[in-house]
């Protein structure tokens, strides 16, 4: 029997060794740990039932699920409806099953959105919101912002240019306790957010009032807007067909009371809904995968030039063989010799207009390259501001972090090799962040260069025609003093592997977006110079208080509630000579010169709090 037991063993940690990994990418809009603590056990249930397979979820952001999907790094996906769509029409990512929610004791394929105003602010209906200031929590959030900004386009008010917007970034309460501290005066978030909080204790709904509030059959959840679809479960196209049917029929066959199920907090599975109204309303919205396109000249050139250019070509031709038969007819009567003779001129002129029409097409063909290229700086440079602006509104990453981030960001931008960030202190220079972080190298990369940027107090480009490296400087001045100086730089070698033509500014863009850049690092350096300064500030006022006795402490708490030296003597039941010397000893202790001060450090260290 125990031979019998470790063979079994062995034969189990074989099979789980050579199980083959399968990815699920999981949106994490609240977080990567709790999507991994809401999702693995929908993977370890997979893992389970599907032999030689083992699942593994993945949380993901939107920009890295496009970045994984490019890599081939998932096999499936779970994410919102809007989100969804995206993949759908960038990767052909096809549902294969559908979440089911759960609310009390109801199950729901559907969910919707809820616009809601405080009790006492007098609003009732979404007609009287323009003007108003909204709550949300992400431009992109679909049941969080885009479902309310839908229902608002009905009766013609645009959310982005008709009200303010105040986003609040995930999560959903946030946006709730916005509106009912006054900060906002309506708020939008996914319906059953409301219902969720006042269940946990944190919401008492009789404050709030529902805008044009709907009601459903078979929906129990405060809503303001129509159903859309729950959640997907989605494959990508090189995902095997057999493993997803595979995967799609284990969805469906986890009962409720099944783990995975509780952990999700949801119902099990069903088959793939209709996402087609999703699409409607992205479609509507404008917003990706249906970004506007703006119809002009040069546009409709670009997509129908070799239309245009075949039809002028056929009406000058169809133009010039009139010309030529009613010319021939007229010349008929004449002689032969003048017909041969404007026949002569005809096929001239017809291998000049060519010649000309050759010429033109090489021109346009240019003009396109041209126009091409220009998309591409200006489509890198959106990307480039979008991913700074989304750098600067991540609340996970401190100073420092931000910092290494945007100088990575335009490292990646400038498709430079290295990137340094150094500040002026004392006439030199000190190293504050590389990118890669690292590696180590003196400051400045290039001194002689640094300084002729410094001298004409704007952004360098050079070339070293030697060493076939390149090189950029960028002095950062704070109130017309330098402050910090950003460089970048690439070797021939870097510049040849990556198989690049050029490495620095290439337009008049490129060098706004670094200026936007360097102001930005600017401001991020002096800040955390500032936090620096305050929290050393801080730590120096709470040594004053490091010696005080617990008496003392408490003739302090005493003083900051400004009680009087007779009533700190009755409550702490001692005389007012005894105050008077624990007051002094706190003044002599701290350094304070009078009381008002003794207060004011007491106060700004939080020794009282």
């Amino acid at each position: 029997m125990r031979t019998l037991v470790v063979l079994v063993s062995m034969l189990a940690a074989f099979s789980t060794v050579m199980a083959e990994s399968v990815s699920i990418g999981v949106l994490a809009y609240n977080g990567k740990p709790q999507a991994v603590s809401r999702w693995q056990p929908t993977a370890d249930y997979l893992s389970q039932h599907i032999p030689g397979q083992q699942f593994q979820v993945i949380p993901l952001t939107h920009q890295e699920f496009e970045h994984s999907i490019n890599k081939g790094g998932l096999d499936f996906l779970l994410t919102n409806p809007g989100h969804y769509v995206r993949l759908e029409v960038a990767f052909g990512a096809t549902r294969i099953a559908t979440f089911k929610a759960r609310f009390e004791d109801q199950v729901l394929t559907q969910f919707s959105s809820v616009l809601f105003a405080r009790k006492d602010s007098n609003l009732t209906g979404l007609e009287m919101l323009e003007g108003k200031t909204l709550a949300a929590v992400s431009e992109s959030a679909f049941g969080g912002f885009q479902l309310a900004q839908n229902a608002l386009l009905d009766i013609d008010i645009n959310a982005l240019e008709d009200m303010d917007i105040l986003w609040l970034g995930f999560p959903h309460s946030d946006v709730v306790k916005a509106v009912l501290q006054g900060n906002a005066d309506v708020g939008t978030v996914r319906s059953g957010v409301l219902e969720k909080m006042a269940a946990q204790g944190n919401l008492d709904m009789s404050l709030l009032t529902i805008l044009d509030e709907k009601e459903t059959e078979g929906f129990p959840v405060k809503h303001s807007v129509n159903l859309y679809p729950e959640w997907p479960f989605a494959k990508l196209p090189g995902t095997n067909d057999a493993l997803a049917k595979e995967v799609a029929i284990s969805l469906f066959r986890m009962l409720q009371e099944d783990m995975a199920t509780l952990k999700a907090g949801g119902a099990g599975w069903t088959i793939p809904l209709d996402y087609t109204a999703v699409h409607s309303v992205l479609r509507r919205l404008q917003v990706e995968p249906y970004p506007p396109v703006a119809l002009n000249v040069s546009g409709f050139w670009r997509a129908y030039q070799s239309w245009i250019v075949a039809l002028g070509f056929l009406f000058f031709i169809a133009l010039l063989s009139l010309l030529r038969l009613s010319r021939a007819n007229r010349q008929l009567k004449i002689t032969q010799n003048s017909l041969h003779h404007h026949q002569a001129q005809l096929e001239e002129s017809v291998r000049q207009r060519t010649e000309e029409l050759r010429e033109l097409n090489q021109t346009l063909q240019e003009d396109v390259e041209v126009r091409i290229r220009s998309e591409q700086s200006l489509n890198e440079g959106c990307d480039t501001l979008q991913a700074l602006y989304s750098i600067s509104t991540r609340h996970d990453l401190d100073r420092d972090q931000r910092l290494q981030s945007i100088i990575d960001l335009a490292r990646h931008f400038l498709r430079a090799e290295y990137a340094l960030l150094s500040y002026y202190k004392n006439h030199q220079f000190e190293v504050y962040t590389a990118s890669p972080a690292n590696k180590n190298t003196s400051v400045p990369l290039n001194p002689l260069f640094s300084q002729e940027a410094i001298h004409d107090s704007q952004i360098h480009t050079y070339d070293d025609r030697e060493s076939g490296d390149k090189y950029i400087t960028c002095p950062i001045y704070v109130a017309s003093e330098l402050h910090c100086l950003l460089e970048f730089s690439s070797t021939k070698i870097f510049l040849a592997e990556s198989l690049q033509e050029q490495s620095g500014l290439t337009s008049e863009l490129s060098i706004r977006i670094l200026k936007l850049i360097s102001q930005w690092v600017g401001n991020e350096v002096i800040l955390s110079e500032r936090e620096k300064q305050a929290q050393n500030k801080y730590r120096e006022i709470r040594l004053r208080f490091a010696d005080i006795s617990p008496r003392e402490q408490d003739v302090l708490k005493l003083l900051v509630a400004s009680e009087s030296t007779k009533s700190m003597a009755r409550i702490l039941n001692i005389s007012t000579k005894t105050i008077e010397l624990h007051r002094a000893n706190l003044l002599r202790k701290t350094g304070a010169k009078s009381s008002i001060e003794l207060v004011k450090l007491a106060v700004l260290s939080g020794v009282t709090s």
